[in-house]
């Protein structure tokens, strides 16, 4: 019987996620579960397998049909969740690169990024509603316009973290990708 180790761990940056995952390999950690921020790992030869990390489209049955196609090349899906897929080979000594032209890398990284955007912004969203409701209602007690106004400036603080702190990687990384492909053109 294998034993398994469970570790919670969080990313924001896939890029960073997908190294770790390499890292733990190296260490003789096979990766082969995930859900909801715990990864789940075997023991196995050092640097048995390579990892990827792809996000997904939309259409899930394209991204059936497109999961489908890589396993027919030898690499495997170890988990899916929130719109990524979890892919490892076995180590043939290259690393899995799953995008190797500029087009496809920058697609990849504005799905990845955009959530960094979206997330912020119905933040903002929800906190004009919030304070519209709370402020034309002429009946609203001191009390609940303090908390809303409590409320709003925690979600304003928290869109802003999540769009300049979490969401850079992924504006650099889209910028530097397009100079190279208008460098490339």
């Amino acid at each position: 019987m294998t034993t398994s180790t469970s570790i919670k761990k969080s990313f924001t940056d896939f890029d960073k996620e997908q190294e770790w995952l390499n890292q733990m390999s190296a260490e003789g950690k096979a990766f082969i579960s995930y859900h909801g921020g715990t990864y789940i790992f075997v023991k196995d030869e050092p640097s048995a397998w390579s990892y990827a990390i792809e996000i997904l489209g939309q259409d899930k049955k394209k991204s059936e049909e497109y999961l489908s196609f890589l396993e027919d090349t030898g690499i495997e899906t170890v988990a899916t969740y929130a719109g990524r897929a979890y892919l490892r080979k076995r180590n043939d000594g290259a690393p899995l690169e799953l995008h190797s032209d500029l087009e496809s890398r920058l697609d990849q990284a504005k799905k990845a990024g955009a959530i960094w955007s979206v997330i912020p912004l119905t933040q903002l969203i929800l906190v004009l509603n919030l304070t519209g409701s709370a402020f034309s209602d002429g009946d609203t007690s001191a009390l609940a316009k303090g908390i809303t106004i409590g409320v709003a400036i925690v979600l304003i603080i928290a869109a802003a973290v999540e769009y300049f702190h979490f969401g850079k990687p992924y504006r650099e990384r889209i910028k530097q990708l397009k100079k190279e492909l208008s460098i490339k053109e």
